[in-house]
């Protein structure tokens, strides 16, 4: 029962499906659960994807792809995504940079970050084609299993959700992460064999590692915001990997 309410916690708190109420605390718990979420959005956007690229342009496709992806999420790290982008173009010290990241009101750094994101996000989307089931599928699993990489990596800022999610899921650190990576190579493997999963794996828990690595040197701790970027530009370096990959070996 606790491993079905921890399924239940993380689908609940990452999209908008009828899951049933969660809690931080079962959330953090089975962490190692995001992927599978991940997983589970994936194939719903690009089994949507698939539908969408056989009967309309591929650029319209990609972008409708992206609108079903966002919109499963409940537009969740979009606000991350904001606020991280101008607390990184602050030049002062932290607590200067952490002030900008908790402000309520967006500037151009953030707003930029967020069109640019969106662009290119989109734009690979319409590259995939009859790949796009796949490519999401992984890519949505590996973008949520770079969060609690991230979560096990960084010391929790002292305040937000984020803090309380972090300090949970490292007291189940091993686990937590384990099995997150286990269940995200099995995703990537399945999907893509041994060899392209592997690549794939490999290159966003390297990604994932050193942009928390330089999040952390700038800011001196993580919160949730953060995690949250950190899923968007896994999510997005796995798909350009993805297409690398598939135009290097066909």
């Amino acid at each position: 029962m606790g491993l079905i309410r921890g399924l239940r916690s993380v689908i609940s708190f990452l999209t908008i499906l009828p899951s049933g109420a969660g809690t931080i605390d079962d959330m953090a718990r089975y962490a190692f659960f995001f992927p599978a979420a991940g997983a589970l959005v994936g194939m719903i956007s690009g089994g949507a994807g698939l539908f969408l690229f056989k009967f309309l342009d591929h650029s319209l496709a990609g972008w409708l792809t992206l609108l079903t992806l966002l919109l499963l999420t409940g537009f969740n790290h979009i606000d991350g995504v904001l606020d991280l982008g101008d607390a990184l173009m602050v030049r002062g010290s932290r607590e200067r940079r952490l002030e900008i990241l908790h402000d309520k009101h967006h500037g151009i750094g953030g707003h930029a970050s967020l069109f640019f994101l969106l662009v290119l996000t989109g734009s690979v989307l319409s590259l995939l084609g009859s790949h796009v089931f796949l490519a999401l599928l992984v890519a949505e699993t590996l973008g949520k299993g770079s969060m609690v990489i991230a979560g096990g990596m960084g010391k929790p800022c002292p305040k937000g959700i984020g803090s309380l999610f972090i300090t949970k899921l490292r007291e189940r650190l091993f686990t937590n992460i384990a099995l997150a990576i286990a269940i995200a190579a099995a995703v990537a493997i399945a999907s893509c064999g041994p060899f392209f999963g592997g690549i794939l794996l490999s290159v966003s828990i390297i990604f994932s590692a050193l942009w928390v690595t330089y999040l952390q040197n700038l800011f001196g701790c993580l919160t949730g915001d953060m995690l949250g970027c950190t899923s968007e530009l896994t999510r997005l370096v796995s798909l350009f990997a993805f297409i690398v990959l598939q135009g290097a070996f066909t």
